[in-house]
Protein backbone atom coordinates (compact mmCIF):
# COMPACT_ATOMS: atom_id res chain seq x y z
CA UNK A 1 0.00 0.00 0.00
CA UNK A 2 1.22 3.35 -0.37
CA UNK A 3 -0.04 6.79 0.80
CA UNK A 4 -3.12 7.70 -0.66
CA UNK A 5 -3.92 10.95 -2.81
CA UNK A 6 -5.38 14.15 -0.37
CA UNK A 7 -5.59 16.28 -3.75
CA UNK A 8 -7.97 14.49 -5.44
CA UNK A 9 -11.11 16.53 -3.75
CA UNK A 10 -9.47 19.95 -4.58
CA UNK A 11 -8.42 18.71 -8.34
CA UNK A 12 -12.18 17.21 -8.92
CA UNK A 13 -13.50 20.54 -8.00
CA UNK A 14 -11.30 22.59 -10.43
CA UNK A 15 -12.74 20.43 -12.95
CA UNK A 16 -16.08 21.14 -11.66
CA UNK A 17 -15.58 25.07 -11.18
CA UNK A 18 -14.03 25.10 -15.18
CA UNK A 19 -16.55 23.27 -16.47
CA UNK A 20 -19.82 24.93 -15.16
CA UNK A 21 -21.39 27.81 -16.65
CA UNK A 22 -23.27 28.52 -13.34
CA UNK A 23 -21.47 31.51 -11.06
CA UNK A 24 -23.71 30.10 -8.06
CA UNK A 25 -21.69 26.22 -8.99
CA UNK A 26 -18.50 28.00 -9.02
CA UNK A 27 -18.82 29.87 -5.65
CA UNK A 28 -20.30 26.67 -4.31
CA UNK A 29 -17.18 25.11 -5.36
CA UNK A 30 -14.34 27.32 -4.58
CA UNK A 31 -15.80 27.54 -0.43
CA UNK A 32 -15.84 23.86 -0.58
CA UNK A 33 -12.60 23.25 -2.01
CA UNK A 34 -11.25 26.20 0.37
CA UNK A 35 -12.75 24.31 3.20
CA UNK A 36 -11.24 20.92 3.13
CA UNK A 37 -7.71 22.35 2.52
CA UNK A 38 -8.10 24.62 5.42
CA UNK A 39 -9.33 21.74 7.25
CA UNK A 40 -6.48 19.27 6.53
CA UNK A 41 -4.37 21.85 6.76
CA UNK A 42 -5.07 22.83 10.52
CA UNK A 43 -6.28 26.49 9.62
CA UNK A 44 -9.72 25.55 10.92
CA UNK A 45 -10.76 29.18 12.11
CA UNK A 46 -10.75 30.33 8.83
CA UNK A 47 -13.46 28.13 7.98
CA UNK A 48 -15.41 30.96 9.39
CA UNK A 49 -14.84 33.79 7.43
CA UNK A 50 -18.02 35.43 6.46
CA UNK A 51 -17.57 34.89 2.64
CA UNK A 52 -17.02 31.19 3.71
CA UNK A 53 -19.94 30.60 6.21
CA UNK A 54 -22.57 32.14 7.78
CA UNK A 55 -22.82 33.16 11.26
CA UNK A 56 -24.47 30.24 13.13
CA UNK A 57 -24.37 27.27 10.47
CA UNK A 58 -26.32 23.89 11.66
CA UNK A 59 -24.58 20.71 11.20
CA UNK A 60 -26.06 16.74 11.39
CA UNK A 61 -23.05 14.70 12.64
CA UNK A 62 -23.55 11.12 12.64
CA UNK A 63 -19.85 9.48 12.72
CA UNK A 64 -18.05 7.32 14.98
CA UNK A 65 -20.97 5.85 16.24
CA UNK A 66 -22.39 9.69 17.50
CA UNK A 67 -25.67 11.27 16.54
CA UNK A 68 -24.73 15.33 17.18
CA UNK A 69 -26.20 18.29 16.12
CA UNK A 70 -24.46 21.40 16.09
CA UNK A 71 -26.20 24.74 16.14
CA UNK A 72 -24.21 27.72 15.96
CA UNK A 73 -20.08 28.57 15.18
CA UNK A 74 -18.84 28.08 18.57
CA UNK A 75 -19.91 24.43 18.95
CA UNK A 76 -18.82 23.90 15.10
CA UNK A 77 -15.22 25.14 16.22
CA UNK A 78 -15.08 23.42 19.43
CA UNK A 79 -16.10 20.06 17.18
CA UNK A 80 -13.21 21.48 14.80
CA UNK A 81 -10.95 21.71 17.71
CA UNK A 82 -11.52 18.16 18.78
CA UNK A 83 -10.41 16.65 15.40
CA UNK A 84 -7.28 18.92 15.51
CA UNK A 85 -4.60 16.78 13.39
CA UNK A 86 -6.72 14.14 12.74
CA UNK A 87 -6.47 13.53 8.72
CA UNK A 88 -8.60 11.69 6.26
CA UNK A 89 -8.01 10.95 2.78
CA UNK A 90 -11.01 10.56 0.36
CA UNK A 91 -11.63 7.25 -2.18
CA UNK A 92 -14.42 6.60 -4.22
CA UNK A 93 -15.34 10.02 -4.54
CA UNK A 94 -18.63 11.29 -6.58
CA UNK A 95 -19.13 14.98 -5.80
CA UNK A 96 -21.97 17.36 -7.45
CA UNK A 97 -22.76 20.74 -7.17
CA UNK A 98 -25.86 22.06 -7.69
CA UNK A 99 -28.10 25.65 -6.81
CA UNK A 100 -28.66 23.92 -3.71
CA UNK A 101 -25.39 23.26 -2.70
CA UNK A 102 -22.61 20.70 -2.40
CA UNK A 103 -23.54 17.00 -2.16
CA UNK A 104 -20.61 13.78 -2.07
CA UNK A 105 -20.61 10.07 -1.50
CA UNK A 106 -17.05 8.61 -0.70
CA UNK A 107 -14.91 6.41 1.41
CA UNK A 108 -12.83 8.32 4.49
CA UNK A 109 -9.82 7.05 5.39
CA UNK A 110 -9.26 7.86 8.58
CA UNK A 111 -5.70 7.73 9.57
CA UNK A 112 -5.55 6.89 13.17
CA UNK A 113 -2.93 5.26 16.00
CA UNK A 114 -3.84 2.19 18.06
CA UNK A 115 -4.15 4.78 21.18
CA UNK A 116 -6.62 6.64 19.17
CA UNK A 117 -8.88 3.46 18.49
CA UNK A 118 -8.04 1.99 22.19
CA UNK A 119 -9.85 5.52 23.34
CA UNK A 120 -12.95 4.35 20.88
CA UNK A 121 -13.10 0.67 22.50
CA UNK A 122 -11.16 -1.12 19.40
CA UNK A 123 -8.71 -3.86 20.58
CA UNK A 124 -5.54 -3.17 18.32
CA UNK A 125 -1.93 -4.59 18.55
CA UNK A 126 -0.18 -1.51 19.93
CA UNK A 127 -0.50 1.94 21.15
CA UNK A 128 1.77 3.22 18.46
CA UNK A 129 0.31 0.92 14.99
CA UNK A 130 -1.24 2.45 12.52
CA UNK A 131 -4.42 2.08 10.91
CA UNK A 132 -6.84 3.67 8.37
CA UNK A 133 -10.50 3.15 9.47
CA UNK A 134 -12.45 3.01 6.37
CA UNK A 135 -15.83 4.58 6.73
CA UNK A 136 -18.57 4.94 3.84
CA UNK A 137 -20.01 8.62 3.98
CA UNK A 138 -22.49 10.40 2.38
CA UNK A 139 -22.61 14.14 2.94
CA UNK A 140 -24.75 17.18 1.82
CA UNK A 141 -24.04 20.69 2.25
CA UNK A 142 -26.58 23.57 2.04
CA UNK A 143 -25.64 27.15 0.94
CA UNK A 144 -26.69 30.42 1.08
CA UNK A 145 -27.97 32.95 -1.59
CA UNK A 146 -24.43 34.56 -1.47
CA UNK A 147 -22.83 31.10 -1.70
CA UNK A 148 -22.11 30.43 2.11
CA UNK A 149 -22.22 27.25 3.55
CA UNK A 150 -25.28 27.37 5.79
CA UNK A 151 -23.66 23.90 7.47
CA UNK A 152 -22.68 20.10 6.79
CA UNK A 153 -25.13 17.11 6.59
CA UNK A 154 -23.09 13.82 6.98
CA UNK A 155 -23.57 10.34 7.53
CA UNK A 156 -21.95 7.49 7.94
CA UNK A 157 -22.59 3.82 6.67
CA UNK A 158 -21.33 2.09 10.25
CA UNK A 159 -22.35 -0.98 9.64
CA UNK A 160 -19.91 -1.69 5.98
CA UNK A 161 -16.79 0.41 7.99
CA UNK A 162 -13.56 -1.37 8.81
CA UNK A 163 -10.01 -0.76 10.33
CA UNK A 164 -6.88 -1.90 8.14
CA UNK A 165 -3.04 -1.85 9.87
CA UNK A 166 -0.92 0.24 7.35
CA UNK A 167 2.65 0.40 7.63
CA UNK A 168 4.09 3.40 9.78
CA UNK A 169 5.62 5.26 6.11
CA UNK A 170 1.97 5.27 4.49
CA UNK A 171 0.50 6.93 7.84
CA UNK A 172 -0.74 10.69 6.81
CA UNK A 173 0.00 13.35 9.14
CA UNK A 174 -0.84 16.91 9.87
CA UNK A 175 2.61 17.58 8.65
CA UNK A 176 2.72 16.00 5.62
CA UNK A 177 -0.64 17.39 4.83
CA UNK A 178 0.13 20.54 5.30
CA UNK A 179 3.23 20.38 2.71
CA UNK A 180 0.95 18.77 0.23
CA UNK A 181 -2.18 20.89 0.29
CA UNK A 182 -0.63 24.38 1.37
CA UNK A 183 0.59 25.13 -1.89
CA UNK A 184 -2.92 24.35 -3.48
CA UNK A 185 -4.38 27.43 -1.44
CA UNK A 186 -5.78 30.21 -2.98
CA UNK A 187 -7.81 33.52 -2.10
CA UNK A 188 -11.45 32.43 -2.21
CA UNK A 189 -13.02 34.43 -5.91
CA UNK A 190 -15.77 36.36 -5.98
CA UNK A 191 -18.40 34.52 -8.61
CA UNK A 192 -21.75 36.33 -6.92
CA UNK A 193 -22.49 39.97 -6.65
Amino acid sequence: MAKLDITNIPRELDEIIAASGSARHRQIAEVVRRHYLLELTGRGGELFDQDMMVENPVYYLNINGLSLTLRSAKEVDAFYESQHGLMLAATDVTQVVNDHGYWAECWFNWYLTGAALAAQGVAVSSPEATYIKKSWISMFWPFDERGRMLGEHVYEHAAIAEIVPIPEEDFITLEYAKEVLTPLLRPLPVYLP
